[in-house]
Formats: structure tokens, sequence, C-alpha cells
């Protein structure tokens, strides 16, 4: 059989280079390479010879993910509706033990994937496991997670529970028996919503691992979800979640740790979110949800997209499981396994990416570790500094926001339509910097605001 192509020639890195310098004609090539917020240098070209190699595993075996369905104020209405209209996973926040029974009621709890948060996480999960019993569920095999990190809590609290420790030591014994269930998410998605650097939020995510993985000898990665936020930045994003597999694994051997893979969920962030015409949320959640799905994540949890202002409402939350179902049933990105892999523009995003976490990482390390980090506020005011370079661009209109600060509708009311205030402000006396929210266009929205009341 003929070869095809045979009368071309392979060319070198130098050689497609040299020809996109001939085609500029004098322009500067310079100009071509995009100087990222991560410090990342995004060139014009990449091939096999250019892509950097960083030890470890970024691909994935599958490609389909869960639809999660946050609940703020879950009722048993709002679930069942939830998942007969395609959700086939649920968190639901704000739980108390005793409403549990009666929010799950009719709930085939053994066949989607059940997410709990609660003040007392304790006894929420006592009486998780007591509903399995009741029902006469294999608990081997019931999936799902408790939405607990006990460091980020501290870190967004501002000071230290001298409890937690106990707390989570207790939690662990008492979920033995839920082998396929995570008792420990790491909030990750808290770092980018504050204004973290992709490679930052990896870093910082990674240096909560370890010191849980320092203070609980026995604690096991089979245990762990890793929940990561989405940017509207594409490419980046997708990077960002192949690239996590990689320090995952780092961190699992230096732990000595048995090697499994790791279970990533993905919440879109509310950092690009906005209050005026909140309609383009629903575009910025669906390229968020996109690089999710093709960098890899196992559940994806879309916010509502008038969450900045409203409590939930069913059209919110219907659009927030519809942009997964869309992309599952009309674009088939369920249907093909790692379909990033072998990008040379994504696979040297990951690899820089990668790098780039793996020294912030260390250079947490080297201060004395998560805690003692956040302790000095050193890890708050790395974020305050990337915060504060993303709203110096925001505010120059060199980082668009559509309908914000690119093309705003002047005609859009929003001040009748406020059902929650989006700004958070910290009363209580703190031991150090409390890692606070904060949207990029809030300044912007609050000038707008201030108008619509004096006009």
């Amino acid at each position: 059989m003929e070869k095809l192509f045979k009368e071309f020639s392979p060319k070198t890195f130098l050689q497609w280079n040299k020809k996109v310098i001939d085609d500029l004609k004098g322009l500067d090539y310079e100009k071509l390479i995009w100087k990222s917020p991560e410090k990342i240098s995004v060139a014009p070209l990449y091939n096999d010879e250019s892509v950097k190699k960083f030890e470890g595993e970024t691909t994935h075996h599958h490609s389909d993910w869960e639809i999660e369905q946050k609940f703020l104020k879950p009722t048993n209405k709002k679930v069942l509706d939830s998942l007969n209209t395609g959700a086939t996973a649920l968190l639901l926040y704000n739980l108390k033990s005793t409403d549990l029974d009666s929010i799950l009621k009719e709930v085939l709890i053994e066949h989607i994937q059940t997410s709990i948060q609660s003040e007392n996480i304790e006894d929420a999960l006592e009486s998780f496991v007591k509903l399995l019993e009741k029902r006469k569920l294999d608990k081997t095999k019931i999936r799902g997670s408790l939405h607990f990190d006990p460091l980020m809590s501290c870190l967004k609290n501002g000071t230290i529970d001298s409890n937690f420790w106990i707390k989570f030591n207790h939690i662990q014994e008492k979920s033995s028996a839920l082998k396929s269930f995570k008792t420990l998410c790491i909030q990750g998605h808290e770092y980018h919503n504050s204004g973290a650097t992709a490679s930052q939020e990896l870093a910082f995510t990674l240096a909560q691992l370890s010191e849980y993985f320092a203070h609980y000898k026995n604690l096991k990665a089979t245990k762990i979800q890793i929940s990561l936020g989405i940017s509207t930045n594409f490419f980046f994003e997708i990077a960002k979640f192949r690239a996590i597999r990689i320090l995952w694994s780092q961190l699992l051997d230096a732990y000595k740790k048995e090697h499994t893979p790791s279970d990533l969920r993905a919440e879109s962030g509310l950092r690009t979110s906005t209050l005026y015409d909140a309609h383009i949320n629903m575009l910025r959640s669906t390229s968020q949800c996109m690089s999710a799905a093709l960098g890899g994540a196992n559940t994806i949890s879309i916010n509502n997209l008038n969450a900045a202002y409203k409590e939930e409402d069913v059209f919110g939350s219907r659009m927030a499981r519809n942009t997964s179902l869309i992309l599952k049933e009309e674009a088939y990105l369920n249907k093909v396994s790692d379909p990033a892999s072998g990008s040379y523009y994504i696979e040297e995003l990951t690899n820089e990416m990668s790098l780039k976490a793996w020294s912030i990482f260390k250079e947490i390390e080297t201060h004395g570790g998560w805690i003692e980090a956040i302790k000095s506020n050193k890890i708050q005011q790395m974020i305050e500094e990337s915060a504060s370079k993303q709203e110096a661009l925001f505010n120059a209109g060199e980082l668009s926001l559509i309908g914000t600060n690119l093309h705003p509708n002047g005609k859009d009311k929003m001040l009748n339509e406020l059902e929650i205030s989006f700004v958070k402000n910290r009363t209580k006396p703190t031991e150090f910097k409390p890692l606070l929210s904060k949207r990029l266009s809030e300044q912007m929205d609050t000038i707008r605001l201030n108008e619509e009341k004096n006009a």
C-alpha cells in the first residue's frame, strides 16, 4: 500500500519557527508570544520537540461526568425534580441531620452520587449511615462525599479551630464502612473565587492535601475528592484539570500512598459571574463546563446564572443542569476519552502549569506548610496580589466581561431584582486574614446600583 504524503518531508520545530518569522516580513516575533497572568509564555506554535515533559500521568480513562445540582435550601420536591430532569448527583448544603430522611424520600441513593454539607457534619454523617441501614443498602457501594474541609473552614473564618483534628479523626473512623464514599473534599475552588491564579489554586490545594496526609497518617487517597473552580480561560482550565492529576501522583509518591486515580469535582467560578446582563453568565458557564469536561473532571457543578443576586429558583437551576446535558447529548463531549491528549499546546500548558504549581507548593512547604503559611498570611497575600492584578486589568478593560465592562446594556436595571447581598463584610475578630470570595465586577456593579438608586 502506498504511503500517503510521502512526498512531504517532516519539518523540525526550528524550520516551522523560521517559516513563521519569514511570513512576518520583519514584524516583531515577540509580539506573538502572550505573557499570561500565570507568568506562562504562550508561543504561536508547538510540536513534539517543543513540549517539555513533567513526570506524571495526565491521561484520564473516562469520558462521562456526573451532573451535580447544588441546593442551598434542599427540599424533597427540589431534589426529585432535579433528578427527574437530568441531574445525577446532589450536593445538599446547610443540612440538618433530622431533615435527611425527608429530603431523600423516594430518592434512589444507590443509583446517584450524594454529597452532604452541614454545620454539624458528624451528626449528618451518622444520619446518612442510619438511612442506608434502614433501607438495607450496601454501604460499600454508595457513592458521594462529605463536603467537608476543616482546613478551608479555618481559612475562611480566619481562625484555627482547636478541635478540628479530633472531628476529622472521628469522621474518618465513622465512615470506614463507606468504601466508595469520599469523606474529605478539598475545596480548592474557594481559592479561585478569591482571585488566585490557576497555578496558585493547584499549589494551595496540594499544600492542603499535604497537611492532611502529614497529620493523619491513615488517610487513604480513595477517601478524597478534590474540588477546583473553573474560569473562562478555556485552554488553561483544560490544562489545570490535567495538571492536578500529575501533582496528585507526585504527592502520593512523596507520602508513599497507594496510587489511585484522583476524584475531581469542578465548580463553575463565581469570580466571573456578573450581576448585570446575567444571561451572559450562561455563555461563561458553558465554556467553563466544556473545559472541565475536556480536562477530565469526574463531577461538574454549574452555579445558577443568577447566583450573584437571587435565591435558588427553578429557571436558574434548570439552566445549570441543561448546560451539562446539552454538552453531553448534543455536543457528545462524553463520547471520547481525553480528547485533549496529543494537543501540543495543551500538553505544554499542562507541563508549565504543573511546574509552576509545584514550585509554589515547595515554597509553602519551606515556609512550614499550609497552616503556618495561612497563620502568617502568606497564602492570603499571594492571592490578594493576583486578585489586584486581575481587577486592575478588568478596570482598564484589558480583561473583559461582556455586558459589564464591554458592551454594557445601559437599560438593564437590577436594583429591584436583588434578593441577596453580594458584598460580604467580616466583623468578628480573627487570628489571620480570612479568605473572602469576590467577583471581578462587584465594584462596577455597586456603582451601577448606586446610579439606579439616585436616578
